[in-house]
């Protein structure tokens, strides 16, 4: 009799933990998307993905001219600038709130005007002078910007260079074997020769050569190149720069002729004999 008590007991204690058992499993079953809502434990699609954006490669114009580049990694060098020049400026913040005693002040910036014709008595140069921009060229899978040159008998102005009688750096480039040869005898210019240029306000500028430069180029390593561009960056005071291949059928060498204005503009000149 005893026996079958303890029998009937242990049968109960067991079936109570079994049947508590199952509560428990169908409890969770029934709590678990609360529970994974609670603790992010799934649900990975709300999760925020963060995209980080590669920073563009830095592009440099090059001098005319560069038909190619070596491959490889490109590294940008921190380029020191000559003296006299200066680099674009980096915008920067102006606070929102101006100190009560500030005035506004109007800072009239001079335009100046666009050369439109090139006078070189010493070797006899007339040439008109036509604007030209930039092109893309692919460096190591990079693109890179280098200046265009006029495919005719003309002097190019970078178009983002100074215009004509404002201070700044005038860059006029030109061909000296093909496409009418512009700059064939520009070598033969020495310092203290006389450079004119027309504007399109009619007016003429004269310059006076200051320096020449015979610059390493083509085949160079990217770092050279950015420093010879220097030479064709904008500048604080007043000048004219113009650029050719050096020496004749090559393009191994830039030949950079520099020079400072030096009178006030006048009629252009009768000692051009013509080409």
């Amino acid at each position: 009799m005893e026996n079958k008590r303890l029998r009937f007991v242990n049968l109960f204690v067991w079936g109570g933990a079994g049947l508590l058992l199952v509560g428990i499993v169908l409890g969770y079953l029934s709590l678990a998307p609360q529970l994974d809502a609670l603790f992010h434990t799934s649900n990975v699609a709300q999760v925020a993905t963060v995209v980080v954006t590669p920073t563009p490669e830095v592009i440099v114009p090059l001098l005319p001219f560069q038909e190619e580049a070596p491959s490889g990694e490109i590294v940008m060098p921190e380029v020191t600038p000559l003296p006299g020049m200066t680099s674009r400026p980096t915008p920067t913040s102006t606070p929102s709130v101006q100190p009560e005693a500030a005035t506004p002040v109007a800072t009239i910036v001079p335009e100046g005007f666009v050369p439109v014709r090139l006078f070189i008595p010493d070797i006899e140069l007339e040439a008109p002078i036509v604007p030209i921009g930039l092109k893309s060229i692919e460096v190591g899978g990079v693109q890179q910007l280098i200046w265009n040159v006029p495919n005719r008998r003309a002097a190019g102005w970078h178009e983002t260079s100074a215009k004509i009688g404002v201070p700044g750096n005038t860059v006029l480039n030109g061909h000296n074997t093909s496409n009418g040869e512009v700059f064939r005898y520009l070598y033969k210019l020495e310092v203290g020769a006389t450079i004119m240029v027309e504007a399109d306000n009619g007016a003429t500028y004269t310059y006076t050569v200051t320096e020449k430069l015979i610059l390493p180029e083509a085949g160079r390593p990217l770092e050279v190149r950015i420093q010879n561009a220097q030479y064709i960056l904008p500048t604080a005071d007043e000048r004219l720069t113009l650029v050719t291949c050096h020496p004749y059928n090559s393009l191994a060498n830039r030949l950079l002729i520099i020079a400072h204005p030096v009178a006030l503009p006048a009629a252009p000149s009768a000692l051009i004999k013509g080409d």
